[in-house]
């Protein structure tokens, strides 16, 4: 298992978003959640990622927490130090992107692993060209985000993201701005990510999208439940 979140809740202004809710991911697995706005999706996944915090559970990475579940029924999360180690297992790829625009493409795949001393600028370089090889997106690592397509800008933030070898990597919405073809090239890349033994969630209203490319299917309707189910 490489995932694993229990008993997982959150509400905001008193209204209770998720509920005790249990959830795994495993390497090579393809986690769609569907559903409709409002119902917890993103919440979900911004808790996995640190970008909102519990109220009450445990979240963890093959060993890594990122917060754990107190005797009082609340949770506690990690010193920063710890928490690092958890972040660096996952990976997230944002509904807008969130490239630096004043970063070439490169650049912006370089600037965490450098700035975070994970890897040297000379080997950050090579990892990130490989990557773009691979995202077929060589001819434009020179250039700013700007001038790319919405499908290039995807591509350019998955392989950012691949940048830290995360053991989880995590889309929002990756359809929402691309046509079908375009969709469909991105959901070939997510399973060739995959089958290298990535664990992914994806976030997504796109119910056919989640159906050919999911290798299970969650419905948000159940985060106010207790039980993860197909």
């Amino acid at each position: 298992m490489v995932l694993k979140a229990e008993g997982i809740s959150k509400e905001f202004n008193r209204l209770k978003v998720i509920d005790d809710f249990d959830f795994t991911i495993e390497s090579n697995e393809i986690v769609t959640l569907v559903g409709k706005s409002g119902t917890g999706k993103t919440t979900l996944m911004r808790l996995l990622n640190g970008l909102e915090k519990a109220d009450k559970g445990t979240i963890s990475i093959d060993g890594h927490y990122l917060c754990r579940a107190t005797p009082d029924g609340k949770t506690e999360y990690v010193s920063k130090q710890e928490r690092k180690k958890y972040s660096n297992q996952i990976g997230m790829v944002f509904q807008d992107y969130q490239l630096f625009p004043n970063l070439t493409v490169v650049e912006n795949c370089i600037e965490a692993p450098v700035s975070q001393k994970l890897l040297t600028k000379s080997e950050a370089y090579q990892k990130a060209e490989e990557l773009l090889s691979q995202m077929g997106l060589s001819a434009k690592r020179d250039v700013y985000p700007r001038t790319l397509s919405g499908g290039q800008q995807q591509r350019a933030a998955i392989a950012r993201a691949m940048m830290l070898n995360p053991k989880i990597l995590c889309f929002d919405e990756p359809t929402s701005a691309l046509d079908a073809e375009t969709s469909n090239e991105v959901g070939k890349m997510i399973q060739k990510i995959a089958a290298s033994g990535t664990g992914i969630l994806i976030v997504t209203h796109d119910t056919e999208f989640a159906k050919v490319f999911g290798t299970r299917v969650v419905s948000s309707d159940i985060f106010s439940g207790h039980n993860e189910k197909e």
